[in-house]
């Protein structure tokens, strides 16, 4: 290492990361780390990424625990050879300044300017207002008092529930205490306040994005499933266990090469249209939707394609996940059936041009050959990108579907 102190700072990955959530550290301070060595982990969007270490190094101070945020370029930790002082540390520290790594216009100098509502606000209001329990507050509210007249027994000063009612029964507003009481008692539902992660940062921005810019419409289409059952009991006799949203996910496949306006992409003035189907599979994880995704599922069996999906599910739930695992697809399917869910409207994943929303099979009456029968049902419902997608073209694509799901052709 050239320098006797370096910097350990927040990596960028793609243009559109503006920070990161530290996941967990591998190394101890004190520790001496390699090149290319594991170094701490980083949630960014919707995966964890390992960072190795850049250099070979002693890591001296670590600036950013597990669980907190920060920007692209902020300084994490500090790397520095045995003889540097902390003081030299602390220095370095002090003196380091981040890279801009931001992709947007700096906002107007105005923007920045507190009103008087912040934080910051040193008003008497807003500093007896902080100094006031929610439940003191209502309380107060409920009996017309005043709470600024009232002296705080709790922490620096703190009004609590119980020096509003000594307050109030001094005044004559409340009986002492065993009588019957003038009002009921308020319930103290202050919420808990939890940050989100970087993870359902970027799905809310994401879906923001997608129902704000891109003209949804919706097709839906009741889809009988004898056909589907059939197979799947067919492969479970030959010792091949698959679901029906595995059968559904190569179906879709099979579909959308040969309706390539759906399996495509929107890119600013260009529409990409994709020889294969690269399709996402939406799986619910703790954190939030991932999305990974079956490459070229059209060239693949249903077997391949529940291995596969059961694979990716597994590690999105772990987190474990590549980003290349995630990055890319031409379309998305998901399913939200297992819940009992009869039907429901899918927000597209840009910049894809549609996604299938596919609702729970169940028993319903259906008329065969003019009578009327029961048989096992699911609604599929296709969200389309009116830009790319015209009524005409996914109508297409789902008859097209429905057809291939009742005639077994998958």
């Amino acid at each position: 290492m050239k320098n006797r102190i370096q910097p350990i700072t927040m990596p960028k990955w793609g243009i559109e990361m503006q920070e990161g959530t530290i996941n967990a550290w591998h190394c101890a301070v004190g520790s001496a780390i390699a090149k290319g060595d594991p170094l701490l982990d980083v949630e960014t969007e919707k995966i964890v990424n390992s960072v190795e270490s850049p250099v070979d190094g002693t890591l001296r101070r670590v600036i950013a625990d597990a669980g907190e945020t920060r920007p692209v370029g902020a300084l994490l930790a500090v790397y520095a050879d045995a003889d540097v002082s902390d003081a030299e540390i602390d220095a370095f520290i002090t003196s380091f300044k981040a890279a801009d790594a931001s992709f947007e216009p700096e906002a107007p100098a105005a923007a920045a300017e507190s009103s008087p509502a912040t934080a910051n606000d040193t008003s008497p209001a807003a500093e007896t207002e902080s100094k006031v329990s929610p439940i003191a507050r209502r309380i107060a509210e409920r009996l017309g008092i005043d709470v600024s007249r009232i002296t705080g027994t709790g922490r620096h000063g703190r009004v609590s529930k119980e020096d509003v009612e000594a307050y109030a029964q001094a005044q004559g507003l409340m009986p002492a205490e065993g009588g019957q009481p003038a009002a009921p008692a308020a319930v103290d539902n202050t919420p808990t306040r939890e940050k989100m992660t970087s993870m359902r940062l970027t799905i809310a921005r994401r879906l923001t994005e997608s129902k704000q810019s891109i003209p949804h419409y919706r097709l839906s289409v009741d889809v009988d499933c004898s056909a589907m059952a059939a197979r799947r009991a067919e492969l479970a006799v030959a010792g091949t266990k698959v679901s029906l949203n595995d059968l559904l996910l190569r179906a879709v496949a099979l579909t959308l090469v040969e309706h390539r306006d759906v399996n495509a992409q929107f890119a600013g003035d260009e529409v990409l249209r994709f020889p294969h189907a690269d399709v996402c599979v939406a799986v619910a994880t703790e954190g939030g939707l991932t999305t990974p995704i079956v490459r070229a599922a059209d060239t693949k069996d249903v077997a391949q394609i529940a291995a596969e999906v059961a694979d990716l599910a597994e590690r999105a739930r772990g987190a474990r996940l590549t980003r290349e695992e995630i990055t890319g697809g031409t379309f998305t399917l998901s399913n939200l059936g297992m819940f009992g869910v009869d039907r429901f409207d899918a927000i597209i994943n840009p910049p894809q041009v549609a996604i299938l929303a596919v609702g729970a099979a169940a028993d319903r009456a259906v008329v065969r050959e003019g009578a009327v029968a029961v048989a096992r049902v699911m609604t599929l419902e296709l969200s389309c990108d009116h830009r790319v997608v015209d009524g005409a073209v996914g109508g297409r694509f789902l008859a097209a579907l429905k057809k291939r799901l009742e005639t077994g052709e998958f």
